[in-house]
């Protein structure tokens, strides 16, 4: 059964902007410092909870000459962040500091982040637990980010994808499914829009959904080949096994299990400190470093 989500993943074009962003505007802790396992040559960073919990992270592909995006008929909108009842008015306060533009409306802050995804921090009646909430900035734990709460899919074929979700598991009303466990949800929007989406700066690469186990994770590629769904790739990246399916409008939905973790080659105190790789690609550590001057 479907655990929530799991991770997103978006393209930005540098590591210093984003890091300023994510960790020392709005709290994020950087928990993993890896690379694309297909192309060892572009840094995949993590960012989330103190722990790196799924269903708080956000990831990101760095590509320096990254062009623009282009929305077209099928892509992944806004992604929203649940903060705690009552704190809009201090996140309001603090990215007016930090000269970040944002709008609020009845749903909560939008705005975007430097590479231009679109983010809502909206309030939920939870707080993140001490032993989650991260340490380094002067956010309080009673404000701090607490996971994602929803993601859009914009686009033309909106039947196709509700269907297509709810044969993978998830359930809820029309057009808004949910998978009854974390309490996060995917919001379907229709889009009359005809041309191909180009992705660039900002652009969603894909959604990941949580398993609980990699034997979940196999069971479902099993049923997807039996389904004849669009069978992208089944792997294990060490820190999660993935299946990559391509949905409805062939944008790409990864369901990842949420076991061993990212303290499979670091302690919990220090996630992100040094360039992590998983145990297979130990043996081109070497080479990966020099790619990214030995850090």
């Amino acid at each position: 059964m479907i655990q929530g989500i799991h991770h997103i993943s978006a393209f930005i074009k540098d590591f210093e902007t984003t890091h300023h962003f994510y960790q020392d505007i709005l709290g994020y802790r950087l928990v993993k410092n890896t690379v694309n396992q297909t192309n060892l040559k572009m840094r995949h960073l993590f960012y989330g909870d103190y722990a790196g919990t799924p269903g708080t992270v956000l990831t990101f592909f760095e590509i320096p000459r990254i062009g623009h995006t282009y929305e077209g008929a099928h892509y992944f909108g806004r992604v929203s962040l649940g903060v705690p009842a009552g704190s809009l008015a201090f996140w309001e306060r603090r990215l007016d500091r930090y000269g970040c533009l944002f709008e609020r409306d009845e749903t909560g802050i939008l705005l975007d982040d430097p590479d231009g995804m679109k983010l809502r921090l909206m309030e939920i009646s939870e707080v993140i637990s001490a032993k989650l909430a991260t340490r380094h900035s002067d956010i309080r734990q009673e404000e701090q980010i607490i996971r994602i709460v929803q993601v859009e899919i914009c686009t033309n074929v909106p039947l196709e994808m509700e269907n297509w979700l709810r044969e993978n598991g998830f359930q809820g009303e029309a057009g808004r499914l949910s998978d009854d466990m974390a309490g996060s949800f995917t919001q379907i929007i229709p889009n009359v829009l005809a041309e191909k989406t180009r992705f660039g700066r900002g652009a969603i690469d894909h959604i990941a959904y949580a398993l609980r186990s990699k034997e979940e994770v196999s069971r479902l590629h099993d049923s997807a080949m039996r389904k004849g769904f669009v069978v992208e790739e089944l792997v294990d990246r060490g820190y999660f096994k993935s299946l990559y399916l391509r949905d409805p409008g062939f944008g790409r939905i990864e369901f990842a299990s949420l076991e061993p973790g990212f303290t499979l080659d670091e302690k919990l105190d220090e996630l992100g400190s040094t360039l992590s790789l998983p145990p297979f690609l130990e043996a081109k550590r070497a080479e990966i470093e020099s790619y990214f001057g030995g850090i």
